[in-house]
């Protein structure tokens, strides 16, 4: 491992080839699936993307959600989510309505900074509205880094 990237970095490069998977956690599949809501904000996946695109509000100031739409192999800032874990990885690439769930959660997010997915295929995006529209959301990104 090179000591000039940070550790966490290293990992995913290495593709967490050192994280076990736990076949018996499963909530993010499930979560996915419809099946499982997310926490601490108690709402499905369908729900998010037919109630919250659009509400910027919402959208900036609860961030439970974040990690439950975009899961990862290891803890982050939610501590009621949970590490994606390799079959998650595997049953969730091979199901189209889950991969298609994927997307939206994409596009929600790519709405919310004021883009849009131009072709899924090559990941081309856009902006869609003026950048003064977005000036807040785009201030507050820059004040969380």
């Amino acid at each position: 491992m090179s000591s000039n990237i940070p550790r966490d970095v290293q990992e995913f490069l290495d593709d967490y080839a050192d994280s076990p998977d736990d076949k018996s956690r499963s909530a993010n599949l499930q979560f996915y699936s419809n099946e499982r809501r997310c926490r601490p904000d108690n709402v499905l996946i369908e729900d998010i993307h037919k109630q919250w695109k659009g509400d910027y509000s919402k959208l900036e100031n609860k961030h439970g959600f974040i990690q439950w739409l975009f899961p990862i192999q290891e803890y982050g800032m939610n501590p009621q989510s949970q590490p994606l874990q390799r079959h998650e990885i595997t049953a969730m690439k091979t199901d189209k309505d889950i991969v298609a769930r994927v997307l939206r959660s994409y596009r929600l997010m790519l709405d919310f900074y004021g883009m849009d997915l131009c072709s899924s295929e090559t990941g081309l995006i856009k902006r869609v509205d003026p950048e003064a529209k977005n000036e807040e959301r785009y201030r507050n990104l820059v004040r969380g880094c």
